[in-house]
Order: C-alpha cells, then structure tokens, then sequence
C-alpha cells in the first residue's frame, strides 16, 4: 500500500472498556500499526486498567467523569484549546473521531481550526438509545447534531448497508461502508468445552442460549426475560448471560430459576463460552452492527434476533439462524422454542453460520479501511 500515515484516533471509549466500539478500534489501531503508520489516541483516562497501546504508539488520556445513570459511560473533560495542542503536537496526516461526545467535538472544532482532513464514524444509534431511557422526545435533536457533526467531516464510516440508507434518510452526506470481522481462529466450534458446562451446573443434555453483551436498557433483555419465562421447553434449557452492567439485578429477579449470569468473560474464556453453549439469543434494536453476533456465529451458534438493522444484516433468516420480524416477547418466545426442538435444522445452521463467519476477515476489512484514509488524505 502507499506510504506510511500519521493517524490520531479520537474515542471516548476504548479497551480496557468491554464493548463492540472498543474492540473494533483496538483492532483498527494496531492494524495500522503494523502497516507501519504512527498512531496518536486522544480518550478518556481509565481508573481500571492499562490501554492497550500498539508499539511505537501514544496517547492523551484526559480525567473523565462518568454517566450517573451509565457509569460505563466516561466523558473527558478535555477543553478545544488542550485538543488543538496535541494535535498541532502530533501533525497528523488524518484524524479519526469515533464517537460524538465532548472529546469527539472538541476534537473536530480543533482539527479543521488547524486546516487537518478528518473523518468520522458512526457506531452508535444514539436516538434509539434515548428511547430506552424515556428521553425519546430528544431524539430529533439528537439527530439534528449528529448530521451537522458528521457532515463536517470528509467521510462517515458506517458499519452496514441499512444503517447507512437510515443515515442518508437523515441527510447525512459522504458515507462508506466498514463492516466488521471476526478471528474465526480464536472463535470456533472446536472449543466447546463439557467440563466449562459442569462447571457453570448444565446437564449435559440441556440447551444453552446464551447472550452476551452489556445488561443495560437499551439491550432490550427485560423483553428477553419476558419471553423466558414462557418457554415451555424451559425445563431442559438453560439460558447464560455473559456480561454485566446496570441491569444485572433486576434481571436476575426477572428471568427467574435456570438461568445463569456469567459476568464478564475474555479471550479464549470467552471463545470457550461461547463454543459450549447451543443458540445465541440478541434481543438489542439499538444496534448499527452487533460484533457479538459475528463471534457466536464463528463459534458454531446459530443466532435468533429481530429483524433490525445490524443483526438483520448479518444473519441470513433460516440459513444461519432466525429473524424474528415482530417485536414481542410471544414472538421471540415462539421463534427459540422452534429452534429449541429441531435438533437438525439447529446443527445445519450452526454449520452455515461459522461458514458466514469464516468469510469476514478482519485483515480485508482494515485494509479497505485504511484504502479509505489514504484517499481522504490525498
């Protein structure tokens, strides 16, 4: 590829902070590192962990503060003036912002005062969000900034075909899709583990579905707990959480007996729970992808979501798992106690979607990425 770039990431969240976004851009940062280019992140300063630097990379890390309502969310105190610095420091050929918040913006306001190319890209629906909190009513305010801020860079990058036709309906300008990957060699059906599932107390025999994410509002997982409870297969089933998050307690009391709450789970951790269990259930309608959707799949799990944007472009209905096209608790319930009961339609899906999986290759993903920053800075 062409020369070597000079790139500073700008994101309000970032590993070690345990979500899709953060993933994805670890994964992007030392992508471009190994093609050889000088990475600068400006984030958040977090109290809990070291951030995963590539070689030769560095780093601005403000002091945050965190969401009363969402302690996961952190946002920099970072003033425009202290942003400009660092960047007029760096001299970059491009700058990236990744997310919108009060860094994102200080970031841009600094980055064309310096006359530097910038793009953007867009990972959360954040109107959609307001909804879950009862704050809907804000949502086309919401949508008016968001237009104005990405439509003041070169290029939004957007994760799927239907998250970019709802963004133009929304008149936001210069979009390009980047998707997302999957390492199919460390997410993968070989790692099905029985001595995992003894651990966690499931029978041999039983069925796991198994979620795995944040367990907050906006994932939709009281609908999930709903549908659950009415299961009647529910007795030779069980049904795994795997992450954590501010609605932990109340769903421990919703979903009732036979189910499991796995916290936060890592690495070949993960893989191996992912791998030992059966179905992968994502309730989410907030999602412009679902990267834990990709991974189950890659782990041999056929997925069952609602036919929204994100999962409905990655799962192929009735070939790699369902899509349930009402949003309801009878009609997700109905959908899982069909895929509970066909063992073989279940095998063959799970088949296909690791089939699905092993097609997304992170390496052709960042490659076309940074195809992309060498245009825009050209």
């Amino acid at each position: 590829m062409s020369k070597n770039l000079r790139l500073v990431l700008i994101t309000e969240t970032y590993s070690p902070q345990v979500n899709g976004v953060s993933r994805t851009l670890d994964r992007l940062v030392h992508y471009c590192a190994d093609q050889g280019d000088v990475l600068h992140l400006l984030l958040p300063r977090y109290p809990d962990g070291a951030v995963n630097l590539p070689r030769g990379g560095s780093m601005r890390a403000w002091p945050a503060i965190a969401l009363p309502f969402y302690r996961e969310v952190l946002l920099p105190l970072a003033s425009p003036a202290s942003v400009r610095a660092e960047l007029a420091g760096f001299r970059p050929d491009l700058v990236h912002i990744a997310t919108e918040g009060p860094l994102g913006w200080s970031g841009l306001r600094a980055a064309r005062q310096l006359g530097l190319p910038v793009v953007s890209s867009y990972h959360t629906n954040f109107a959609e969000y307001l909804k879950r909190y009862r704050a809907g009513a804000l949502a086309p305010l919401c949508w008016r900034y968001l237009r104005a801020f990405h439509n003041a860079t070169r290029m939004t990058f957007c994760p799927t075909p239907s998250t970019q036709r709802e963004l133009e309906a929304h008149g936001f300008r210069n979009l390009a899709i980047w998707s997302r990957g999957v390492d199919s060699e460390r997410f993968h059906p070989a790692k099905r583990d029985p001595a995992l599932r003894a651990e966690l107390g499931i029978a041999p025999d039983e069925i796991v579905l198994a979620y795995a994410g944040r367990l907050a509002a906006e994932k939709n997982l009281e609908l999930l707990a709903e549908a659950w409870r009415g299961l009647p297969e529910r007795e030779r089933c069980r049904l795994l959480f795997i992450g954590d998050g501010p609605l932990r307690r109340r769903l421990e009391g919703q979903a009732g007996e036979r189910c499991l709450f796995a916290g936060y789970r890592h690495g070949e951790e993960l893989a191996r729970m992912y791998a030992s269990a059966d179905l992968f259930i994502f309730p989410s309608v907030t999602e412009t992808f679902g990267n834990v959707v990709l991974e189950a799949m890659a782990s041999g799990l056929p997925a069952i979501a609602f036919a929204v944007q994100g999962p409905g472009d990655i799962i192929a209905d009735g070939v790699s798992g369902r899509l349930v096209d009402t949003i309801t608790a009878g009609a997700l319930r109905g959908v899982m106690s069909e895929m509970i009961r066909k063992d073989e339609r279940r095998r063959e899906m799970a088949t296909q979607a690791r089939c699905h999986a092993e097609s997304q290759s992170w390496g052709v993903i960042m490659e076309g990425l940074r195809r992309a920053y060498v245009d825009a800075v050209g």
